[in-house]
């Protein structure tokens, strides 16, 4: 099976701080803010300048590469002024230091890179037109790709109930979990989960981590 995908359903995550050391793991420990309302990823990627010698005895051009860049991301979106990743974006354009960037595909792929944040404009356009945002990101040191990983999701029941649905779920990165239902035992009525959710049936997207939750259920 072929494995193309859409751009739906990726996101645009940033953190104010840069990773110490520059690596994956230096990236996955940070606390990122996702960037709501985002429209168009755009290109990035190393490009390099073109170096050229023009002997004259076999007029042939020599090729060669010379210093190269990382690249830019223009980042179009519709402007809301209450998104914590938008807030972090108009700080940046205000500050000299470089913010840590992660995009995250729709297969939970993740490019983690750090950039400076060169302009985050208002776009208005005419009366049929959304409010809009546009960021201006050059990458300013290595792009790194790091592959989905995959996590286990587990619903437990406690005492006086079950669970209707898959128990133990593998779900890769980003994806979505199935549906489960906490079925109280007669007498008794579903309370809460034991992270606190009260979701019943529950569903959990995008799943990020590992969970293992337990149901609890009070008499009637």
């Amino acid at each position: 099976m072929s494995n193309v995908r859409t751009t739906a359903g990726s996101t645009l995550l940033v953190c104010p701080i840069v990773p110490n050391p520059y690596s994956a793991a230096g990236f996955q420990a940070l606390d990122f803010t996702e960037v709501g309302e985002i429209t168009d990823f755009g290109e990035f990627g190393r490009e390099y300048s073109q170096v050229t010698h023009a002997p004259v005895k076999n007029r042939r051009t020599v090729k060669r590469k010379g210093s190269f860049d990382e690249g830019s991301v223009t980042l179009p979106m519709a402007r809301d002024s209450s998104d914590a990743g938008q807030k972090l974006l108009d700080a940046a354009v205000l500050t000299d230091d470089s913010y840590s960037y992660c995009i995250r595909l729709q297969d939970g792929t993740r490019f983690f890179f750090t950039a400076q944040c060169m302009s985050f404009k208002t776009t208005l356009g005419g009366v049929d037109s959304i409010t809009g945002k546009s960021a201006q990101l050059e990458i300013d040191n290595d792009i790194l790709e790091v592959a989905s990983a995959s996590f286990t999701l587990e619903y437990k029941a406690g005492p006086n109930g079950s669970i209707q649905g898959v128990p133990v779920q593998t779900v890769q990165e980003g994806g979505t979990g199935t549906l489960v239902f906490a079925k109280a035992g007669q007498g008794f009525k579903f309370e809460k989960w034991s992270d606190n959710k009260t979701d019943n049936p529950r569903l959990d997207v995008p799943v990020t981590a590992n969970l293992t939750v337990t149901a609890s259920f009070v008499a009637e």
